[in-house]
């Protein structure tokens, strides 16, 4: 069974103090005991995999130690040969789960990491397994409901997380996040880690690195947050970055049009994807410029209750006012999606060229039978998440928002709905907008990035045409921390431990020795089943 290890008081008064003094004085780790790992939850990790789980109580608010208190808990797969180090990850969100993390990819991950590496992943506080955030929507609401998150009133929010743990929702930070690591690594026993994150597993190892230099080994950022953009732009961008991807997979099926029949230029693909899209329901995501862009090639066709906005004009009245704001938020948070299978599909597919070939199959069969989508149903499903990794986003995203809102862009947004313009531009407007946290006000500035304390320099990853954390984000991360970049060819979003034998190599290279060897690498190669 898992045992609950509590950090000494001694400990939690350390990491208290660094608020104050920047990193973690040397002794915490020997300021708590080792933690003991048993039996893992059930249903948190794959079955005979070597996982071991512990619990970690540290303090809700590390500016209170001797407050509440949380639990957090730990996997681990220990080294199967002579340990090199502890290496800890996390997959990104913000609000993924993290417990599983290194057993799904045991057979895709370098020998040699799994041989010398314990392998550790942190479930991040406010998800299930973590004191998962709760908001009750009220005292009549069905057990398990909460209160939606994002673009709410922040009063509203706060009052119904705070009615199950008062003062939570503003510890839901990356900062705090990053505390918890630490906090982890002291009860682990160990003086350094080596870290893995992806997408915004980067910026949270960002944050670790700047505020425990002297506990870092080497770290390893893949697919990168821009630290610049955190957060209103980083998802403004996504919107630019994820046409570029689109157009790259409609190129790819075009290329292999013997076997899926969907078309044998980009164009002709596009053609055929706005069209699958419409009959299913999701007209205002058909509206996409095709490759190469042009809005004159735009479908047109507005679905309701867009057309009615377009017939009516935004004339500033309240009730034309909300039903904006309502479309707005519905588009901004993909809900519309929910009833398109191949909109939720295709942005699954986005992620990795890896889909492509089920995606493209799928797509084929919807559109040979419209009603077979249970193919683009299962690809939708491939990245859901527990409801607490939507809340989490919210609480994270909003409590740290450092770009403000522009209110502004709304009237844009409108204009081009109501033209039936590019629906990716008008997202974009959206959220730059502000309107995804909406009266929610940031409670916390975000951690300075600073890489000059860190005696092994980071390596960083970027695909160059990422559809979720784009490009930029590599080059501008690598600057604030003094690290070394690898560009990776194509838009795969998250690269190490995929198959590409060169880039592992590289970052295997980097993990023994601290050395960068390239800048560039290929994308992985497709499987070949």
């Amino acid at each position: 069974m898992m045992r609950t290890l509590r950090i000494s008081r001694v400990a939690a008064a350390l990491v208290a103090a660094s608020l104050l003094g920047g990193s973690i004085a040397t002794g915490l780790a020997d300021a708590a005991p080792a933690a003991a790992f048993g039996a893992c939850p059930d249903g948190s990790v794959m079955p005979e995999r070597g996982v071991q789980c512990a619990v970690v109580s540290v303090p809700m608010n590390y500016t209170d130690p001797d407050g509440p208190q949380i639990e957090l808990t730990v996997s681990r797969i220990a080294a199967t040969q002579q340990r090199h180090g502890v290496i800890m990850a996390n997959p990104g969100g913000p609000g993924a789960d993290t417990l599983d993390y290194w057993a799904r990819r045991l057979d895709t991950m370098p020998a040699e990491l799994n041989a010398h590496y314990d392998r550790v992943a942190v479930q991040p506080r406010g998800l299930r397994w973590a004191t998962p955030l709760r908001c009750p929507a009220d005292s009549n609401a069905a057990e398990g409901e909460q209160v939606s998150l994002g673009g709410g009133s922040r009063d509203a929010i706060k009052k119904a997380c705070d009615a199950a743990l008062p003062g939570y929702l503003d510890t839901i930070t990356t900062e705090s996040t990053a505390r918890d690591l630490d906090a982890v690594r002291a009860a682990l026993g160990v003086e350094r880690i080596s870290y893995l994150g992806i997408s915004y597993g980067t910026y949270l190892g960002a944050v670790y690195a700047s505020l425990f230099p002297a506990h870092v080994d080497r770290m390893v950022l893949d697919s990168n947050v821009n630290p610049d953009w955190v957060w209103t732009e980083e998802f403004a961008q996504q919107q630019v970055a994820g046409k570029q991807r689109l157009d790259d997979l409609f190129a790819w099926i075009a290329e292999h049009n013997d076997r899926y029949r969907l078309g044998d230029t980009a164009f002709q693909v596009y053609q055929n994807w706005v069209r699958l899209v419409a009959d299913q329901g999701g007209g205002w995501y058909a509206n996409l410029t095709p490759p190469p862009a042009s809005v004159s090639d735009l479908p047109g066709t507005l679905p309701e209750p867009i057309a009615e906005i377009a017939r009516d004009g935004f004339n500033g009245s309240m009730e034309q006012a909300g039903k904006v704001q309502n479309l707005l938020r519905t588009l901004i948070s993909g809900g519309a999606s929910a009833q398109v299978p191949l909109v939720g599909a295709t942005a699954v597919a986005t992620y990795t060229r890896t889909f492509w070939p089920v995606f493209a199959k799928a797509m084929a069969d919807a559109n040979a039978d419209p009603a077979n989508v249970a193919q683009l149903r299962a690809i939708e499903g491939a990245t859901s998440t527990d409801p607490t990794g939507r809340f989490v986003f919210a609480a994270i995203t909003c409590n740290e928002n450092a770009v403000p809102g522009r209110p502004e862009l709304l009237g844009a947004a409108v204009g081009t709905i109501a033209s039936g313009g590019n629906a990716m531009d008008a997202r974009a407007d959206m959220v730059r907008s502000g309107m995804t946290c909406g009266s929610w006000r940031p409670v916390t500035k975000p951690v300075p990035i600073a890489g000059r304390d860190l005696s092994t320099p980071p390596l960083l990853v970027q695909s160059r045409h990422d559809a979720l954390t784009k490009y930029e984000g590599g080059p501008a991360m690598a600057r604030a921390l003094n690290g070394s970049l690898i560009t990776v060819e194509g838009g795969d979003h998250g690269t190490f431990g995929r198959g590409n034998s060169v880039l592992d190599e590289a970052v295997m290279t980097y993990l023994r020795t601290g050395q960068v060897t390239i800048s560039n690498a290929d994308q992985a190669p497709l499987p070949t089943s």
